[in-house]
């Protein structure tokens, strides 16, 4: 008699969800012991809303009645913060590519896939963290929240934001690239968020600077959050999210054609 021995049979969910929480707790690991991808982001949001808020909130409440300046302001500073904070999955990818760890492990596996959304996965929590405690320091310096919903759509809002500047960094670092480029993903996004109504209502601008805001795309995402954290009429949000839609197909679109890239060329 002749027996056979049946190896277990894996689903073929089972073992990209098996990687991809490796991934992340891996990614998560490499975070904490990181303090400036950590607290970095973190500590510029905090920043920029200790000294605008100090400077500007009693000149910013004259032109915004019935309206709170802090309210007002922290989109933004969300904004910021996410660009800076997301820049940190291009990062960590950068560095396993550098190493030639993740070349290992594609060819271990078959696809880097899963090690990827691991990292991004990973990001996404840290991010959220970081906007939880922006939140928090708006709260000690006078910032009154309005309908709990409301500011965690702002939040969530922010976060998908954050997946499709991740998901552009990612690109470049399998790609490749150095990291002076993948950092110029997040100092594109910072640097338009300052071209929007940063201070005051986008209609309240003048000259050109009402032209460029106009046609930021970062405006429209501003805007939306702003409505969302009040409960104000969702005006901007059609136009808001064809834009992250535009950004999440484009950085998707970009990792593929780099994993290619990389699949063929190493």
């Amino acid at each position: 008699m002749i027996s056979t021995a049946t190896s277990p049979v894996h689903t073929p969910a089972a073992i990209p969800i098996t990687v991809v929480t490796a991934a992340t707790i891996r990614s998560l690991r490499t975070l904490l012991r990181s303090p400036a991808l950590l607290v970095s982001p973190l500590a510029q949001s905090l920043f920029f809303l200790l000294v605008y808020t100090g400077q500007l909130s009693t000149v910013g409440e004259t032109y915004l009645p019935g309206g709170s300046f802090i309210a007002f302001l922290l989109p933004l500073i969300l904004v910021t913060g996410v660009a800076t904070g997301a820049g940190a999955a291009g990062t960590l990818v950068h560095q396993d590519v550098s190493s030639g760890y993740l070349d290992r492990l594609r060819m271990a596996h078959g696809t880097s896939a899963p090690f990827l959304a691991g990292t991004l996965v990973a990001t996404l929590i840290v991010v959220a963290f970081q906007q939880v405690v922006t939140v928090a320091g708006a709260v000690l310096v006078g910032y009154r929240p309005g309908a709990l919903p409301g500011v965690v759509a702002m939040l969530g809002l922010m976060l998908v934001l954050g997946l499709a500047v991740a998901l552009f960094t990612v690109a470049l670092a399998v790609r490749g690239a150095s990291t002076s480029s993948i950092n110029l993903v997040t100092l594109v996004v910072f640097g338009m968020s300052f071209f929007t109504g940063f201070f005051a209502p986008v209609e309240q601008l003048s000259g050109w600077m009402r032209a460029v805001a106009t046609i930021d795309p970062i405006t429209y995402l501003v805007e939306t959050a702003r409505h969302l954290e009040s409960g104000a009429a969702l005006e901007a949000a059609p136009l808001a999210t064809a834009v992250l839609v535009t950004l999440l197909v484009a950085g998707a679109l970009a990792c593929v054609l780099s994993s290619n890239h990389a699949r063929r060329n190493r």
